[in-house]
Formats: C-alpha cells, structure tokens, sequence
C-alpha cells in the first residue's frame, strides 16, 4: 500500500512558483520557490523577508500534460459533484474513509479528477486529515476550498461544508459559463465576417477591379479606394499575415506580463458594453465568497487574505489587497470599500450594516443575489446589443463593396 502511495504523490508534482519581490531595503529581487498554491507561496517569500509584488506558476519544460492540457484538467463539474456526494454520504453514517472508498470506486468524468481521488484515499488511510490531503492538489481544490474544510473538520460540520462549498462552486461556474457563452457568438459572427472580407478582397474583387482600371472611365470614390485597399492587401498579403502574427504573438506575451495583464483587465471592467457584465461578475463572487466564507466560521482577516485569489483580474485583485492591508490596521471593511471606485455605494452600505449587526453572511447573500442577477441581465443585454451592432457593420461594409462594384457598371453603361 506504501508503494501505491508513494508512485500516486510522484504523479502530483509540487508546482514552482516564479516570483517578484522586495527587501526591506526597496532592492527588486526575483526567484522560484516550490509550493502547493499560490498563497503558500507568497507565505514562504514573506518567511524569508521580503515582499511579494507578484507570483506566477514558472514555465516549466514540455510535457504531456502541458501539451494535452483538457486530459489533465480537472473540472469544476468534478468538483461539485463529487463534494455533492461525499456529503450525502456522510449525512447517511458512512464514516469518511469507507464514503471516499465508494466514490473512488466509481467512474469519475475525468481521468485527472480519479486519479487524484485515488491519492487522497491513500493519504486518508495513512492518518492524514482529509483537509491536508485534497491541499495537495490545488489544481482541483483552491485554497478557499480547502480552508473551508479544515473549518468544517474542526467544527464537526464537514457534511454542511461540503454542501456550501458544492453550491459556491457551482454558482461561480454557471455565471463564467454564461459570460463564455454570450461573447461565443459576436467573436464567432466577427471571424466568419473577417474570413469572408479578406477572401473578397484577396480572391473575388481584384479580377473584377482590373477590368474596371483597365477601362478609360473616371471611376466613382468608393471604387477607387477599394482598388485601392484590394491592391494593397494583394500586393503585401505576406507582409500583412507577418504583421498579424507578430501583433498576435507581442499581445500574448503583453498579456502575460504584470503591467500588460492589468492594464488589459482594466480595459476589460471600463468596456461600455462588455464591461458592467464583467463588473457584476466579481463583485457576485466577491459578495458570494464573503457569504459562504463567514457562514463556515472563517474570521474576516483570513477570508480576505484569500479572497484576492479566487479572482483573475488583477485591478480587482489590486483593490481586494488594500483592502486586506487597511482590515488589518483595524479600518473593517466598509470603509475601504468606500475609497476604492470599483465598489458601488449600494454594497459598500450593505457591507456596513452586515458589519455593525454582524450579519454579514446573510448581508452578502442578498447582496450577491442581487450582483449576480445584475450581471445575467446585463449579459443579456450585451448579447442583445453586440448582435444587431455586428450585423450592420457587416452590413455597411458589404454594402460598400457592393457600390464600389455596381457605380462603375452605370458608368460604364452611360459611356456607350
């Protein structure tokens, strides 16, 4: 049975982190360390005296599991179910290794997601709390996650966690499948429009295009810019792919950069249409976070400690740290709200008076309720409004090709 353990923990690599940081001096230093997640990490950087400015898993060399990522990766469908399970089971009497025994006997929908069941059964049986042991794959069970249970473990209430955590994981997917969902079909519209475009001007128009310069008629403006953008784009289609993959390539690795990746989060929330959706969206995880969080036992320093971890975008991750850092010098959490714009009024009140009547679980219920109803029907919106807009401009664009063709043939008509 050792064996069996030690060959499943060699399948669960520790991940390293790559880090930016400073000394106490203001010296700019960089590094990797190796740990289980992104705040144990941090954690470790803060341990040796310095202070983290940014974390980021290190690339590591090619692998199987970076190249056929979808094999590897655990779905938060998993998750949920699973959670969903162990704690029917659980309710019913079955103690907590016989109950992970029954669902490692089943199918699991991911080859990842069973082997890591597998792994935490083995550790369970060698005297590890269940907690410890799904802390060793992050990639599957985040850090609100697993603090979440090692609360519930403490508490005797595992079963009731498990359930929380079931239901905040399963709100959470639903509203990114939604927002996924609603911008598939504009970028699905805009890149058959591009293909089309590029293939008339490229392909159909400059054989038409010639005859017409090849006539001595004055040919109307449209027709003249679009020989004109035709000749243009057939002359330098290799330059222009160049360009267009080097723009890609210089976007991907801006992206990835700290600077780059704000500044693009940034633009993402101030959008006019695509931005209130994506607003609605993190403040609902934030006020749902927050909710589920207190409701487990959970002290407001560490939820918030956390709570910047379980957004990707960096301004919200940016506004969640001051907030930690004024909770600790004793501001609560209302009033830094209060100075950072990202939070509305509305929520920064709520969260006051869920503080002063210390129901700031239920506070945040409703107020997530709210944010995530807000940001459905805004999403609808967004569909509705980035539909009809694409459509025209398609339409205006074809319509202009279609003159800059048909204006020449009256010319040319009128000349016999």
């Amino acid at each position: 049975m050792a064996s069996k353990t030690d060959s499943s923990l060699k399948k669960e690599k520790i991940p390293t982190y790559r880090y930016v940081a400073t000394t106490v001096h203001g010296k700019t230093v960089q590094g990797n360390v190796k740990a289980t997640s992104e705040i144990a990490a941090e954690r470790i950087i803060i341990s040796k005296g310095l202070d983290p400015v940014h974390v980021h898993i290190a690339p590591s060399m090619f692998s199987l599991e970076e190249a056929l990522p979808s094999l590897y990766k655990v779905k938060t469908r998993d998750v949920v179910i699973f959670s969903r399970q162990l704690a029917t089971l659980l309710r019913s009497g079955i103690s907590l290794l016989p109950a992970m025994d029954i669902l490692e006997s089943q199918a699991a929908s991911s080859r990842a997601f069973k082997s890591i069941q597998g792994t935490i059964v083995n550790d369970i049986r060698s005297g590890v709390s269940f907690s410890v042991a799904i802390s060793k794959h992050p990639k599957a069970f985040n850090d609100i996650y697993c603090r979440t249970i090692e609360v519930g473990e403490e508490t005797g209430n595992l079963e009731t966690v498990l359930l929380q955590m079931a239901t905040y994981l399963e709100k959470q997917s639903e509203l990114t499948k939604k927002v996924s969902k609603a911008l598939s079909y504009p970028i699905m519209i805009l890149s058959v429009a591009v293909v089309v475009i590029v293939l008339l001007m490229t392909v159909v128009m400059p054989p038409l295009l010639d005859m017409f310069t090849s006539m001595s008629v004055d040919l109307p403006l449209p027709t003249r810019i679009l020989i004109a953008v035709s000749g243009f784009a057939t002359n330098n289609t290799l330059y222009i792919l160049a360009g267009a993959v080097v723009l890609v390539v210089l976007i991907l690795w801006l992206v990835k950069q700290p600077t780059g990746r704000r500044l693009l989060d940034k633009a993402r929330l101030s959008m006019p249409i695509l931005g209130p959706p994506a607003l609605m969206s993190e403040l609902g995880r934030f006020a749902r976070t927050i909710s589920v969080l207190v409701g487990t036992g959970l002290t407001l320093q560490e939820i918030m400690e956390m709570l910047p971890h379980s957004t990707t975008n960096r301004v919200f991750r940016d506004a969640l740290d001051y907030i930690n850092e004024r909770l600790v010098l004793g501001e609560g959490l209302a009033a830094p709200m209060s100075q950072q714009s990202l939070f509305p009024p509305l929520l920064v009140q709520m969260v006051a008076v869920g503080e002063e009547s210390n129901t700031l679980d239920f506070t945040m219920g409703v107020v997530a309720d709210f944010y995530e109803a807000s940001a459905e029907e805004k999403i609808d919106v967004m569909v509705g409004l980035i539909g009809p807009v694409s459509t025209i401009g398609i339409a205006l664009l074809v319509g202009f090709i279609a003159m800059s063709v048909i204006m020449p043939m009256y010319t040319l008509t009128g000349s016999f």
